[in-house]
């Protein structure tokens, strides 16, 4: 989500629901075990950190993005966290002038963890120019990308309505630009499509010391690991605890910005959110 010229690996996905890994769920390494959960039936804000004011000019936005984030985009709903994009101009001190007005929130005061599996079942808006994403980034991190950055869902609208996008960014250097051998290391995912807006899907992410993999609905659909990587394959996996984030962006360099099919306000739900640690066996 933070950039777009570092895009390590990217895949998507066709299939049906499948069961929601349980707190208890087992597989052949282990049980896991729930080490955070927010069941959405209020606004924690203990958990969670809400963006307010936050947009380009203070450096919260990225990627020639439209919207200004605001606390009042975010709110709870019959048990969903609901972040709502709307086109209601907003102009402020810090924030500008902006077109748009949505939501985003971390835990990075409240939570990270390394390793294990990171899901969320949401359902995801529609429409050009929309941009939804759960992802990862490291707490205590240097310059982006050196510590990684893991986009467990990453979604685009229109331009590509039934794609699910999973993605690692990495590099040795703080420059978005780097793609030569020496700093910058390649992987390619497969491509495959899924109905996204009719319903609620769950989001996964297992972490582990040496690979991740990408699942919907309990099928995984990509996995990377350390080998995978030209150049420095020990540093591809990342090694810091990450927190969490959740966030609708409108417009930029990737979806495009709306047009005259885009129609508002657009939500994001988000039943809810947990992350879970493997147990030893």
């Amino acid at each position: 989500m933070r950039g777009l010229l570092l895009l390590l690996a990217a895949a998507t996905l066709v299939m049906g629901t499948q069961p929601m890994v349980p707190a208890n769920a087992t597989n052949a390494k282990g049980k896991w075990t729930l080490t955070f959960n927010d069941e959405f039936n209020s606004l924690d804000r203990a958990k969670w950190r809400i963006l307010n004011d936050c947009s380009t000019t203070n450096n919260c936005i990225y990627n020639d993005e439209l919207q200004v984030y605001l606390a009042s985009q975010v709110s709870v709903s019959k048990g969903n966290l609901v972040i709502e994009a709307n086109n209601v101009p907003y102009v402020s001190p810090s924030a500008g002038a902006r077109r748009y007005r949505s939501g985003r929130m971390d835990t990075s005061g409240s939570f990270a963890q390394l390793h294990g599996r990171f899901e969320a079942r949401i359902k995801l808006p529609s429409g050009q120019g929309m941009w939804p994403a759960f992802w990862m980034m490291p707490r205590g991190g240097r310059c982006w990308p050196m510590d990684g950055e893991i986009d467990v869902l990453e979604y685009i609208g229109k331009r590509m309505p039934h794609t699910v996008h999973g993605n690692l960014h990495f590099a040795n250097a703080c420059n978005r630009d780097l793609h030569s051998a020496a700093n910058y290391c390649g992987v390619t995912g497969g491509a495959k499509t899924l109905a996204l807006n009719d319903d609620f899907h769950i989001y996964a992410v297992e972490w582990t010391p040496t690979s991740l993999a990408w699942f919907v609905d309990g099928v995984q659909y990509f996995k990377i690991d350390a080998t995978q990587c030209r150049t420095k394959p020990a540093q591809l996996i990342p090694t810091k605890p990450f927190y969490l984030i959740l966030n609708f962006a409108v417009g930029g360099d990737w979806p495009g910005n709306p047009d005259a099919t885009s129609t508002f306000p657009q939500r994001l739900y988000v039943d809810y959110v947990r992350v879970y640690k493997q147990s030893a066996l």
